[in-house]
């Protein structure tokens, strides 16, 4: 390699006059090679031009210098273009290597810096430690000291020394420790309030905007620290609140005229963020959870005493209803008459042969046995049979049997009688009521009623605490979803709606209701002073029913309840025994809230403000939200999506969350009956209001996609009474996710639009929905034409009066509310008729 730097040392120039002189010295070269290699030729060339032509004659070489000049050329400026190259390499490579020597140079000053700071560091601890050792040395010695000192130091103070040493030792190595475990408790703090801080922003990140725009639901479950909006003072209980909330049109224009941009109005988004970054915040303390808790104790302590009274007078009535039912009662002729005769004397047997112990497995196995035997006879449904057990003092028997159940003060007890002995009991006593109206009033009169509301609140007050409202429903035992409470729940609602059926189910003229298995059962006709059973007077049974009601409101059942319904707080789909029981609970409600209408003395119009409620039903109802009843079809309906979202072969709900969301919208539709403008401030409030409307959606999505029109129907007749006269109730149905409420109604199949039964049904609905509001009338004209609700009206009134005369002759008939005058105001009906032609006529 250095024998070649004299090569490459050279410059242009000198290779250039280098290359000319080899030029120059080629021909000669290549006519020398050519006369070496064929020398005659050459001799022959030259004698024949002579020594004259010699200059004349051109050598092939000298015809190629041209040529040979360019290619010359062409290699010269590549040399030179490749030399270039090479120094513009090198030079990139030095200055590489420049950079990479003072980032060297850089990271052994940074070394030699961290190696000083440890070293100084390290020279700091060994003189704290060399201190600290000096510091202990005199201590040290003074101990020493004094062992030396103890060799002459009698035993009882060397004792007493020793003991005090070390308990300054031990003091001082508690302190040191108590001081280690308070900075692990405050480190341990404040990563515990920094995950708060990161949960509190992810939670608002999630409850912002999310729920309009995705198939997300927010959730109804109570928060664990309640927020409150600083701008409004209102209490959020819930997310489903924070968003029906900070979306509603109150806060929003607050949230404005507090806040602008450079004179601007904030958009929805801004204000959206705005309302969770600043406004919205945790109750630290809550000061009025404590006086509302003794409020409530005093309270429920005044309705514990109000509730013995009711009983002392109640029981006071029976013995007199008892008295003069003696004489006149008669065993009606009936198949099994001379079976249920004995099967009820066995049954007396069997309980007067126990003592208080537990019952013998073979004393059991009879027990089943014989209520087998009378279940089978009363699952026929033949009132003569089921009367004649009634006569025969089976009621009666089954009372005792089922007082057992008062004897278990604990969850965990295990009764006299096994649990699934009791259960057929209390399903043979349901058996014995079902589709009897006979019966059903014989144990209204008789108060036997009371004795199975004892037992069911006994019940539920085994699993259900008695809680703080603001933690209600969350340590719910769930053994109370077993069968038992589930059976005494069914039997006390059929009972009390089999007292009064003035009102219709539906668009059927005969009402029915399911039981738990699914199947239809008559109700019976309604109760005229024809039948047998019923001796007293109209007056003595309203007060009779009456009576019952506000036993039930006072007993606190209707708050244990209350809790069962706010622990559901997920799908039921896989728990028929939960779904059970919500049903019947629902199905209780129901009943109670059709007796208390006849109770009251309502006028026949529902829309008469005009009323007292004597029973306080309204009041608790009002109170509790509906007992939860929202809260519950909420969680078991849209617990994960919201159902439009599913794939059309995924099945979103089973029948028994069917089945419980149908009695609970009988529930609201009875409520809406009994107090029509509390069921609207109710489920119109802002905690409420986001629930319901996705509620009615997603039972509305599923009626379209499977065949329930007994569901259908009461949705639909639910929504008329949720928006009839109520404007802020008429927003709701058409807001949120596309289509709305409003417009589903408006995409029913067409026989709704013109079968006559279905258009009853709807109809009055689509009324109340758009009357006086522009916007929903809007909507329902992009679907169909005002013109038919015109017509419809047209037709009722003209109905009305051919009716009249019907009705007066008539001795009773139920209420049957897809009638337009139980869904609409009649002294509305024209000016409806008006405002649904108005545009037509422009």
């Amino acid at each position: 390699m250095n024998d070649l730097l004299p090569y490459f040392d050279r410059t242009i120039a000198e290779s250039k006059k280098k290359h000319e002189g080899e030029q120059l010295k080629a021909p000669a070269a290549e006519d020398k090679l050519r006369r070496k290699k064929n020398p005659q030729a050459a001799e022959a060339l030259g004698s024949h031009i002579g020594p004259t032509g010699a200059d004349d004659v051109k050598t092939p070489g000298q015809n190629q210098q041209p040529f040979m000049k360019f290619v010359l050329f062409s290699r010269r400026e590549e040399r030179q273009r490749r030399q270039e190259e090479k120094q513009a390499r090198d030079e990139a490579v030095q200055e590489r290597k420049r950079v990479l020597e003072a980032e060297r140079q850089a990271r052994v000053e940074e070394l030699l810096m961290r190696r000083k700071e440890q070293e100084a560091r390290t020279e700091q601890q060994r003189q704290e430690k060399e201190k600290a050792r000096e510091d202990a040395a005199p201590r040290k010695s003074q101990m020493h000291s004094g062992f030396t000192l103890l060799l002459y130091v009698p035993s009882e103070e060397i004792e007493r020394s020793v003991w005090l040493l070390s308990s300054a030792a031990q003091q001082e190595a508690m302190e040191e420790l108590q001081k280690k475990i308070q900075m692990k408790h405050d480190e341990s703090s404040r990563r515990h309030m920094e995950q708060i801080e990161q949960r509190k922003e992810k939670a608002a990140e999630l409850s912002s905007g999310r729920h309009a725009n995705t198939d997300y639901a927010p959730k109804l479950t109570p928060y664990e620290r309640k927020k409150q909006c600083s701008l409004c003072g209102v209490v959020i209980t819930s997310e489903v609140h924070l968003f029906s909330h900070t979306k509603g049109k109150r806060h929003q224009q607050a949230v404005r005229d507090s806040s602008s941009i450079q004179g601007r109005e904030l958009s929805d988004e801004e204000v959206e963020h705005l309302s969770l970054k600043k406004y919205i915040v945790d109750i630290v303390t809550d000061s009025s959870v404590s006086s509302e808790s003794m409020k409530d104790g005093e309270e429920r302590q005044k309705a514990r005493k109000k509730a013995k009274k009711l009983r002392a007078r109640m029981n006071s009535r029976a013995k007199e209803y008892e008295t003069s039912m003696e004489a006149k009662t008669q065993v009606p002729d009936s198949p099994y008459k001379a079976k249920l005769q004995r099967l009820v004397k066995d049954l007396l047997k069997q309980l007067q042969g126990q003592d208080s112990g537990q019952w013998a497995n073979n004393k059991v196995s009879g027990l089943d046995r014989t209520l087998g035997e009378i279940s089978r006879i009363l699952e026929k449904q033949n009132n003569a049979d089921q009367v004649a057990f009634q006569v025969g003092g089976g009621l009666s028997a089954l009372e005792q049997i089922l007082q057992v159940i008062t004897a278990a003060s604990t969850p965990t007890a295990v009764p006299r009688i096994p649990l699934k002995s009791l259960c057929a009991a209390v399903n043979t006593y349901y058996l014995a009521c079902s589709c009897c109206p006979l019966n059903c009033s014989y144990v209204l009169f008789s108060n036997k009623i009371a004795l199975l509301m004892d037992l069911l609140l006994h019940q539920l007050t085994l699993y259900v605490p008695d809680e703080d409202k603001s933690i209600f429903g969350r340590s719910v035992n769930k053994q109370v979803f077993e069968g038992l409470t589930t059976g005494l729940l069914q039997t006390i609602a059929t009972i009390l709606g089999s007292l009064w059926p003035h009102i219709s189910e539906s668009a059927d003229k005969a009402p029915t209701s399911h039981d738990s298995s699914g199947r239809s059962s008559c109700t019976g006709p309604p109760l005229s002073s024809a039948d047998p059973v019923v001796t007293l007077e109209t007056g003595e049974g309203l007060r009779k029913m009456v009576s019952s009601d506000c036993y039930v409101v006072n007993m606190g059942l209707i708050d244990k309840l209350y809790g069962c319904f706010l622990s559901v707080q997920g799908p039921v789909d896989e728990h028929p025994k939960m779904s059970a029981f919500l049903q019947q609970a629902s199905a209780l409600l129901h009943s109670m809230c059709k007796l208390c209408f006849v109770v009251t003395g309502r006028a026949p119009s529902i829309f008469d403000n005009k009323r007292q409620d004597p029973t306080g039903l309204t009041a608790l109802l009002q109170s509790t939200d509906l007992v939860g009843v929202v809260h519950t079809l909420y969680c078991i309906l849209l617990h994960s999506f919201l159902p439009e979202s599913a794939s059309q072969s995924q099945e979103p709900y089973g029948p028994g969350v069917i089945q419980v969301a149908l009695q609970g919208i009988r529930f609201l539709n009875s409520f809406a009956l009994l107090d029509l403008s509390a069921f609207q401030s109710v489920l119109g409030a802002e905690g409420l209001s986001l629930a319901f409307r996705h509620i009615i959606s997603s039972l509305l999505w599923y009626c379209s996609q499977h065949s329930s029109e007994e569901l259908l129907h009461e949705v639909i007749i639910c929504v008329g009474y949720f928006t009839v006269n109520h404007p802020d109730n008429q927003v709701i149905v058409q807001s949120g996710r596309q289509p709305s409420v409003l417009q589903k109604l408006c995409q029913l199949p067409f026989q709704y639009f013109s079968h006559p039964r279905l258009i009853r049904v709807l109809f009055p609905s689509l009324i109340s929905a758009c009357y006086n509001n522009s916007q929903n009338k809007v909507i329902l004209q992009q679907e169909m034409s005002c013109v038919l609700l015109a017509t419809f009206i047209q037709d009722c009134a003209a109905n009305e009066k051919e009716s009249e005369n019907k009705t007066k002759q008539a001795v009773s008939q139920p209420l049957d509310y897809c009638e337009l005058s139980n869904r609409f105001p009649r002294d509305q009906w024209d000016s409806a008729l008006q405002f649904f032609l108005k545009r037509q006529e422009e």
